[in-house]
């Protein structure tokens, strides 16, 4: 089971059985060693997840819920409180723990639905008194499941953790003064943004008289960049890869989250033409894809569409076009189109059934020459930001593709 899968377990497990993990032993049990799990560790072995460790050679009964070891060696403590226990913005407990283990850089503080990570960036092995990173299963964004990761045991590495808690350190420190500085601008502030435009004093009087103007002008330029920001966004639609004089599709990186198994298992293949076809395995990108069947779209995919990509065709390191299949007989044959990559937006309207159905595993997506101002469509993996070059056997590569195209339609 993948983070991914395991974040939704325990939200269903949350859900459905609340009443019933009334201790911090059940959430335990229920909640933090699934969570363990996920993030990739082994917590059948008492050698890489010890409960009950003794953080304090001194005191035998000071014992830190779980030391988690890499490479046989203690880095990360976690202390456990009960599902109904508040976690606060400190931990003193896990503080005195820390202190005692040098190669302990990371200690977590958790109830199983929140889970505050704590490091020593003041001072080295003396842990921080408030959390560098804060992640709640129930309620977090993709960039939070992206920090998420890095904490899994393949990816563990302290100096990116470092990097990362300076980061968020920063982000937060500079968000807070930047909103309080919206909010209610300071006289410094207001002297500052004179001084930028005119070239007088500034008497304690004026920047009084100033204040709410400032205050109006704030509000006004973030509207204007939110606006400015989504009149952008509407234009680039979907699009993040900027292409001049080339419609090569860049690659985008796999999520860690899907495995090789997870990614072979998307379908089967066969010899067409001399190209490699991938007829799609339906169920499997039913169950990655993760979406309830009426919100199937052509915009989303949709595993249960008689039509699909079953090849990508390319030329040198450009994407040329495409091999569309569709179901017929109760999808016992075949039926392929051709379709070149400039070509999809037209042969999506000249079969108003694929928008209707959609793609197994493709969504339309655009993207804009700034130079010459064309407008290009491309097919883009369903899955999230996985590419179809991550796809095993669904890279096709062909030298002739005139010839090709000529010959299957």
């Amino acid at each position: 089971m993948n983070l991914k899968e395991t974040l939704e377990m325990l939200n269903k497990v949350v859900d459905d059985h609340q009443d019933l993990i009334t201790n911090e032993e059940s959430t335990k049990q229920f909640l933090i060693l699934p969570m363990l799990r996920g993030l990739g560790y082994d917590t059948y072995s008492p050698k890489e997840v010890t409960p009950e460790f003794t953080a304090d050679f001194h005191k035998k009964n000071e014992k830190v819920d779980y030391a988690i070891s890499i490479n046989g060696e203690p880095k990360i403590f976690l202390e456990a409180k009960s599902i109904n226990s508040a976690i606060t913005k400190n931990a003193p407990q896990l503080s005195r723990y820390f202190s005692t283990f040098p190669n302990v850089r990371l200690g977590i503080l958790t109830n199983g639905i929140e889970y505050h990570f704590f490091t020593d960036m003041n001072n080295t092995n003396i842990m921080d008194s408030k959390p560098f990173f804060i992640f709640h299963i129930a309620n977090y964004t993709e960039d939070d499941f992206n920090q998420l990761v890095k904490f899994s045991k393949n990816l563990y590495d302290y100096e990116s953790i470092k990097i990362l808690a300076e980061s968020l350190m920063y982000t937060q420190s500079f968000k807070s003064v930047i909103k309080e500085i919206f909010e209610n601008p300071n006289d410094d502030f207001i002297k500052f943004v004179i001084k930028e435009r005119f070239n007088f004093k500034v008497t304690q009087q004026f920047i009084n008289t100033a204040r709410p103007l400032v205050q109006k002008c704030i509000q006004e330029s973030l509207a204007e960049i939110i606006n400015d920001s989504f009149e952008s966004a509407k234009q680039n639609k979907a699009t993040q890869e900027l292409v001049i004089g080339t419609e090569e599709i860049i690659h985008v990186d796999k999520k860690v989250y899907y495995s090789l198994e997870e990614i072979e298992s998307l379908g089967t293949f066969e010899v067409f033409e001399g190209v490699k076809v991938v007829m799609p395995n339906s169920e499997s990108y039913e169950k990655l894809i993760k979406i309830p069947k009426e919100n199937y779209s052509v915009e989303k995919g949709n595993p249960l569409s008689d039509f699909f990509i079953s090849s990508v065709l390319i030329q040198g390191k450009t994407i040329v076009g495409y091999l569309a299949g569709q179901y017929s007989n109760d999808r016992k044959d075949t039926t392929l189109y051709t379709v070149k990559s400039n070509e999809i937006a037209v042969f999506l309207k000249e079969n108003p059934i694929v928008e209707q159905s959609g793609f197994i595993n493709a969504r339309l997506e655009s993207r804009l020459n700034k130079l010459t101002g064309e407008i290009t469509y491309y097919l883009k993996s369903s899955l999230h930001n996985l590419s179809f070059r991550n796809i095993p056997n669904l890279v096709s590569q062909v030298d002739k593709v005139e010839d090709f195209f000529n010959k299957i339609q």
